[in-house]
């Protein structure tokens, strides 16, 4: 399947977008987004949707300012609104001492969701694809985060914004044809092959590896992830339920009722604990607090620099250090 079938199949048989929809295009001027442009510029012809475009300049690298300009002259050519803004990455990364990576993408999206609620989009389109999807899947399975559901389809962030990314199912060999064959402008981001980043180091070093092995590897893992997100969909809603049953949470202080808790299924005791615990939620983390639980451990677990773990009489207890 090539790639605007994959991507026009995905809009229709996932429902992503609909006639009369406002979509505003995250597009950084690579050959993903800017085929998924291209591509959104195509179905507003079989559709009828009002598109617009944000290009958001990092400030992370000198080709910015000429990748925004490129992606400006492509708008004007298709007669579509360009908006461009830019972001203090750095600047906020030092403050809020993050990684230059998580700054980046909180900025990013807090940008989008701005805009969009400024001049009244109810979606936002980014052109995460196959590729994307399966790096985050790998990167969460090496970090023990347990969740193979990698990049959601959709996930609102607003009551009328919903974010959404047509581009999913489509590996990047076959956007890179769809651009050449339509003859596309585009830019290359050169920290896409510093394996200084994990996702980096899985992107040119794993995947490539994992593919040998199963050609359609990427498809594969697609289908996983989209299973994965169906039924935790459901299991999160009934975890959300018995959580509020048997846990009582407060700004420096979670409680946890044992006796209600432990009558629970494993899965949802699982679940409910990865809801509640307020720092490191990985895998081995929720299963260390689940034994210290059964075994009826009463010492005190350091969760992090913030929060500690303990088992008093029939509670198990969540504290913020004192500092």
């Amino acid at each position: 399947m090539k790639a605007w079938e994959g991507f026009y199949k995905n809009i229709i048989r996932s429902e992503l977008v609909k006639n009369g929809d406002r979509i505003l295009l995250a597009v950084s001027g690579g050959a993903d987004s800017m085929s998924m442009l291209h591509m959104f510029w195509r179905l507003s012809k079989k559709i009828k949707i009002d598109i617009a475009v944000l290009n958001l300049n990092h400030g992370l690298r000198k080709e910015s300012s000429r990748e925004a300009k490129q992606v400006l002259n492509f708008c004007k050519k298709l007669a579509i609104t360009c908006m461009l803004g830019r972001l203090l990455v750095k600047e906020y990364s030092k403050a809020a001492k993050i990684s230059i990576e998580t700054a980046a993408r909180e900025l990013r999206y807090a940008a989008l969701e701005d805009a969009a609620t400024k001049h009244k989009f109810n979606k936002i389109a980014t052109a995460h694809n196959a590729n994307d999807n399966a790096e985050t899947v790998l990167m969460w399975l090496l970090r023990g985060s347990g969740n193979f559901s990698g990049i959601p389809q959709t996930r609102k962030i607003s009551k009328k914004i919903e974010i959404i990314r047509p581009l999913l199912s489509v590996r990047r060999t076959l956007i890179d044809e769809y651009v050449k064959k339509q003859k596309l402008p585009f830019s290359t981001d050169k920290s896409n092959f510093s394996l200084e980043y994990t996702r980096n180091k899985i992107r040119h070093t794993v995947v490539p590896a994992v593919e040998k092995i199963n050609p359609l590897a990427l498809e594969r893992i697609f289908s996983l992830s989209r299973i994965q997100e169906r039924e935790d969909a459901y299991l999160e809603a009934i975890s959300i339920n018995f959580l509020k049953k048997c846990a009582k949470i407060s700004k420096n202080r979670i409680l946890l009722d044992l006796p209600t808790f432990l009558r629970y299924n494993e899965t949802i005791r699982f679940r409910i604990l990865k809801n509640l615990i307020p720092d490191k939620k990985y895998s081995a983390v929720i299963d260390l607090i689940s034994d210290k639980i059964l075994s009826k451990d009463k010492s005190v677990f350091k969760l992090s620099s913030q929060w500690s773990f303990s088992v008093k009489g029939n509670k198990a207890v969540f504290s913020k250090i004192k500092k």
